[in-house]
């Protein structure tokens, strides 16, 4: 009795595995060239609602339908323009581990292809990052490699331009110079800092880390290496992972999700009186921060920019319009100032 009783409770601190999610794709427009955009649904609603949410506010900066049925109508046609061509993979989804992979074209200035990684715990929908999954010594380890990995296939390729002609090819001889001028910048610490291992993207395999081409646009034509990525299988994690991040990846034991509400959307109030949501992206290295808010009732978008320093967060809407915030948990806690007035606000997974 006492063995189900501790069995119960672990159960009820740490979360038990999900079902796996279902998800539905969302289709706006037509025929082959229609876009497709995840739904996803899982046994827990609010864990439904932090996955969705956050997916169509990191995409489309536009906060998530109530129901599939109400489809992708409610995106602004603008967004349509500048994604002429939208799609999805899921890449795992074994009830610890929700990963999806969005791709497609953006287009601004000009058009550029674009892919989106994107992770969570199936149980609670927590949008997973790095620092949630791997202890400080396992990033810095994997941030090594990754980087050692991306500057042996610099040199394998620079090394083979080299030996493909004796004559003078002036293509040749771009190419060479281009990815000289990446390895070099590649290597400086400060560019390694602030890359870090780059985008991680999570699969039934393991993780993958990875980092843009070398070329700008101008000079794509010349890049054949595209992006650089590195692969790590479970066994070569194991090490560095936190017990959270074993209990998801691994399935060994479990364990509690950080307490950080860095990168995640939250919901909460100002006031007590006025619904909002809010999507903090993660905090850079410099401690600046940034983030997307809605008042639930007019679901327009709202950019605030600042700094976390001290423990204070500090978002600016306007001159004089910010937000002032601590953590608070999982959470946030503080006030919403404009000019003289201040107001409560309280906001939470």
């Amino acid at each position: 009795m006492r063995r189900i009783l501790a069995t119960f409770l672990l159960a009820c601190a740490f979360g038990v595995h999900a079902a796996p999610a279902v998800v539905q794709g969302l289709v706006h427009g037509t025929g082959p060239e229609a876009q497709r955009f995840p739904w996803v649904r899982t046994d827990d609603a609010k864990a439904t609602d932090r996955i969705n949410q956050f997916l169509f506010i990191d995409t489309f900066e536009a906060m998530a339908p109530a129901r599939a049925g109400d489809g992708l109508r409610g995106i602004e046609a603008q967004n349509w323009q500048r994604m002429p061509n939208l799609g999805y993979v899921v890449l795992r989804n074994d009830g610890r581990v929700l990963s999806l992979r969005v791709e497609g074209e953006g287009c601004g200035a000009y058009c550029e292809s674009f892919t989106a990684g994107h992770a969570f715990d199936a149980a609670t929908g927590r949008h997973l990052s790095p620092g949630d999954l791997f202890t400080a010594e396992g990033l810095a380890d994997i941030a090594r490699k990754v980087h050692a990995n991306n500057a042996a296939r610099l040199r394998k390729e620079i090394a083979a331009l080299g030996s493909k002609a004796r004559s003078k090819d002036e293509e040749r001889e771009d190419k060479i110079a281009l990815y000289t001028e990446c390895l070099t910048s590649r290597q400086d610490p400060a560019y390694q800092k602030i890359e870090a291992m780059g985008r991680m993207e999570i699969d039934a395999k393991g993780v993958m880390f990875s980092q843009g081409r070398c070329s700008n646009h101008a000079m794509r034509a010349l890049d054949d290496l595209d992006g650089f990525s590195t692969r790590f299988t479970p066994a070569q994690l194991g090490p560095s992972l936190t017990p959270y991040g074993r209990a998801l990846l691994l399935g060994e034991g479990a364990a509690p999700a950080p307490a950080s509400p860095f990168d995640q959307v939250l919901h909460g109030s100002i006031d007590g009186k006025l619904p909002v949501t809010l999507r903090l992206e993660p905090l850079r290295n410099d401690g600046s921060a940034a983030a997307t808010y809605f008042y639930d009732r007019y679901r327009k978008p709202l950019s605030v920019f600042g700094k976390y320093r001290d423990g204070v967060l500090l978002l600016e809407e306007s001159s004089d319009t910010r937000l002032r915030l601590a953590p608070d948990g999982a959470g946030l806690r503080g006030e919403w100032i404009s000019g003289q007035k201040k107001l409560p606000l309280v906001l939470a997974p």
